[in-house]
């Protein structure tokens, strides 16, 4: 049974800009040093992206194989461990363009297996860290 937990930002960026953002998983490495060692696209289709992603988390070491695609019509972005660490897990980033810019709702259902209890802490941290990333990443680009 995945492990559900969510989070909320409010960003300056106008839409356009936040979803231009968010389809470049390659530059994960740089907005999130402490978290994401490496990405490698190793295909793309139109806005369907697979990728292989190193992590660390707890001092572990975490790689997965990930694929990701943005629903335009909803301007919502899937992300699915499709093997690796966390196999199954799901994270979903729903946009939503309001007066002030974009609000931006994180939703992850993460497989842990036998880490579970021991990383559901850390990992809902390090969502709400990397999303507060972003909100400085969004925010400092549309200044």
């Amino acid at each position: 049974m995945p492990t559900r937990f969510e989070t909320v930002i409010q960003t300056k960026a106008p839409l356009s800009r936040a979803l231009e953002y968010y389809i470049h998983v390659e530059n994960l490495p740089k907005e999130h040093p402490n978290f994401v060692k490496a990405v490698n696209v190793t295909s793309q289709e139109g806005d369907t992206i697979n990728f292989e992603q190193q992590m660390e988390m707890m001092g572990r070491k975490i790689k997965s194989v990930n694929k990701m695609w943005l629903d335009r019509s909803t301007n919502t972005f899937q992300i699915d461990t499709l093997s690796g660490d966390g196999k199954g897990s799901r994270i979903t980033l729903a946009l939503k363009e309001i007066p002030t810019g974009t609000e931006v709702h994180y939703s992850a259902a993460m497989e842990f297996g036998m880490l579970g209890f021991f990383a559901k802490g850390p990992a809902k941290s390090s969502l709400e860290k990397t999303a507060q990333e972003d909100k400085e990443h969004l925010d400092a680009a549309s200044a």
